[in-house]
C-alpha cells in the first residue's frame, strides 16, 4: 500500500539546491539551479499551491531576498526586502542553497 503522506520528490538532476520561499504560514521548498531566473521560481510556487497559469496570476505576486543589513551602522540587524524582477537570476542576487526567498500575494 502506498505511503500517502509521501511527498512528491521534485529534484532534477540539474537542480540539486533549494530554496526556502516563505509566505504567512506557509514554506514551499523549491529545486533550484544559480541559473534560474524568478519568473521560474513563480511558475514553481504555482505548481505547488496546487494551480495552473489560470488558477493563480503570477503577476499579483512579488518575490523578495530576505536580507539583514550589517554592518556598524544604525541599520545593522534590521530586516530590509528588495523586491526581484522575474528576468533576474538567483544568482545576479546571490542567492544560494537554504536561502529564504518572501512571497507576497495581491488579494484580488
Amino acid at each position: 500500500m502506498p505511503n500517502p503522506y509521501q511527498c512528491k520528490q521534485m529534484s532534477t538532476p540539474d537542480r540539486k539546491d533549494h530554496i526556502r520561499v516563505k509566505r504567512r504560514n506557509q514554506t514551499f521548498f523549491i529545486p533550484t539551479a544559480p541559473s534560474d531566473s524568478f519568473a521560474y521560481i513563480k511558475e514553481e510556487i504555482c505548481k505547488a499551491l496546487g494551480g495552473d497559469d489560470d488558477s493563480i496570476d503570477v503577476k499579483a505576486m512579488r518575490l523578495y531576498v530576505d536580507n539583514k543589513s550589517e554592518g556598524g551602522d544604525a541599520d545593522a540587524g534590521k530586516e530590509t526586502k528588495k523586491e526581484i524582477p522575474d528576468a533576474a537570476l538567483l544568482s545576479d542576487h546571490d542567492v544560494k542553497n537554504d536561502d529564504i526567498i518572501i512571497l507576497e500575494m495581491d488579494e484580488s
